[in-house]
């Protein structure tokens, strides 16, 4: 995969035997985060871009991508009996991402600059757009997410770009369980949106 010539690739290893790599921008510091607690681990760039490798615990676990992909919704609904209040901003632009594989779906977010999620770090400071990935694998009362979001100035958009595709191609765990075929698909889908919408 190509990358641009402006990132780097941090890694860090949370647990014993298994590194997460994080595509920030080649000037960025990175730092990791584990909640020994709940076995959460998340990666940050700074400046921007956050990853979440493992939101924690059950309920963040199926919380995370509620908001974006219908099917965790569901499964978000059922395990909280109907009390899961996961909404998103209006102004947000959602596109599901075909997974041609039963019970893993993805979905590429772009939050407008002046837009503010809550679930999606650096968005709405008013000066950069902000575009976040959310892979899942949902089951009919459980879902497990992960996030990959990047908030950069447009003419550094190539970054979030790359950093998109990286983390498909070699950090989402859905990818472990999808044809090669299929993901090239995803990927194409995600570089269509990322065109579309002048990312990269």
């Amino acid at each position: 995969m190509p990358l641009p010539g402006n990132v780097r690739i941090f890694g860090t290893t949370f647990l014993p035997g298994s590194t997460s790599y994080l595509l920030g921008p080649a000037n960025a510091t990175c730092q990791a985060a584990l909640a020994s607690a709940d076995g959460g681990e998340s990666m940050t760039a700074t400046p921007g871009v956050t990853m979440i490798v493992r939101p924690g615990g059950i309920g963040p676990s199926t919380d995370l991508a509620c908001p974006y992909i219908p099917a965790v919704r569901a499964a978000d609904e059922a395990f909280r009996q109907g009390q899961a209040f996961c909404s998103h901003p209006a102004g947000e632009v959602i596109a599901q991402i075909p997974t041609r594989t039963t019970g893993l779906y993805a979905a590429v977010v772009l939050v407008p600059a002046t837009v503010k999620d809550q679930d999606i770090r650096g968005s709405g400071d008013g000066s950069d757009p902000a575009v976040a990935l959310f892979t899942a694998q949902a089951g009919s009362d459980f879902a497990n997410g992960q996030l990959i979001a990047c908030t950069l100035p447009p003419a550094q958009g190539a970054v979030c770009a790359a950093s998109l595709r990286f983390f498909l191609a070699t950090q989402a765990q859905i990818r472990t369980r999808i044809s090669t075929a299929s993901l090239t698909q995803m990927q194409a889908a995600l570089s269509s949106f990322l065109t579309a919408h002048h990312v990269g």
